[in-house]
This record gives structure tokens, sequence and C-alpha cells, in this order.
């Protein structure tokens, strides 16, 4: 989001400088292409919002010098390296039946997708991703962003402690679902990690993967 773009011949607009009926008039009559982003180039869309602020936002949501964005890209281009750098071929955005996966691979008898995920949604979400899955015998792996992983584990906290009654046991609980395998990949090491001890290097992770140690035990182990 941002109030100034752009123009293919080098002007710079401002939101401010349109009143009501001139910003009107351009988001009737703007042209896909001629207005850019000024943080990355990227096609510019004027917009109005719910609280009628008038702002221009990128094409397609996403800005390709956000934090988040290339944390995605390294991510993908990293596991899709190590896969072959181990003798597998894995592909990129793989479509299936209601699902997409960012990485997908077979080996021998077995499905394996991999979501790495940069965007916020619920745990009912994943949960309803994940079964989707399921339903087509499809192991997927959870690969997050650090700040969806704080706020996911928060989640899972909160349902495991309604199911409880709010008595924790003795010794307490991991924030983890047998259902749900979720881990995330530091944005600095690219590491990785996950509740208590769970700390790898992506070559190790996938290894123990692909060898059937990755198992949970009270939370997301590799035994």
């Amino acid at each position: 989001m941002s109030e100034q773009v752009v123009t293919i011949n080098g002007e710079v607009i401002d939101v401010n400088s349109f009143n009501e009926e001139a910003w009107n008039d351009l988001k009737k009559n703007y042209v896909v292409g001629n207005l850019k982003m000024i943080c990355c180039n990227s096609n510019a869309i004027p917009k109005t919002s719910i609280n009628f602020k008038k702002f221009f936002a990128h094409q397609n949501d996403e800005c390709k010098t956000a934090p988040e964005t290339i944390w995605h890209k390294t991510t993908k281009r990293i596991i899709i390296d190590e896969l072959l750098n181990q003798g597998y071929v894995a592909n990129e955005e793989q479509k299936g039946d209601k699902w997409i996966a960012d990485v997908y691979l077979e080996i021998n008898d077995r499905k394996i997708a991999f979501e790495i995920q940069q965007s916020p949604q619920t745990l009912t979400t994943y949960l309803e991703r994940q079964n989707k899955y399921r339903e087509t015998q499809i192991e997927t792996y959870w690969l997050l962003y650090q700040p969806r992983y704080v706020a996911i584990t928060k989640a899972i906290k909160q349902r495991i402690l309604k199911e409880l009654n709010s008595k924790l046991p003795q010794g307490g609980t991991f924030p983890s679902l047998n259902n749900l395998p979720v881990f995330y990949i530091d944005d600095k090491d690219y590491r990785v990690k996950g509740v208590g001890l769970f700390n790898y290097s992506v070559k190790d992770f996938l290894s123990s993967l692909i060898n059937n140690k990755v198992i949970f035990d009270k939370t997301w182990r590799i035994r």
C-alpha cells in the first residue's frame, strides 16, 4: 500500500492530489502497466479502502522486495535444490484436486507436499487444507514464516487448553497437533525449527523425513 506511484513516463503521482471525482475517474480509466509502485516497479492499482482512504496497491498483492516474499522464494529454492542434491526431483507449484503445493515430490509410493506459508491464516484453515491433502493420501508438511508460526502455535495452545478445560497435565504440554506437522524456516540461517529443541538444517530435516524419522511423540521430533 502506498500513497505515491510513478507513471511509465517518470511522473510521480500522489493520492492527495486527487479529489473524489478525479480519483474515481482514475480508477475507472487507468491502464494496467501505466502506473508502477515505487518500491519494486510492480504494476500499481488505484483503490479506495472501506474507510474511504485512497491508496495504490500492488496488482498481485505482493511486493517483490518485501521480506516475506524474499523468504518465500528463497525457502522454496533451498528445498528444491536440497532434494535434488539428495537425488529427488521436486515440482514447484504442483496442482492437484483442490490443492496447489509449493513443492511436491513422489518417492516410490509416497506423495509428499510442502506448503511454504508466508501469509496469515487461521488454525481452521490450516486443518481444512491439510485434510484436502490427506483425502488424496498426500503427506503434507508446513514450513512457515516465523511470525506465522508464532501465531499458529498460540492458536494450537488455546485449542489444547479448551479441550483440557484449561487444566494442563503435570509437566505441561506442547503446542503441537499430531495431524498438523508445522515448523518454521528461520529467515536468518534458514534452518528448520519448531517446538522445544527442534532445530535442524534443511538437509538433515529432508533426509529424516524421507527416511520416515520425522514423528509425533507429544510434539514433532526427529527420532
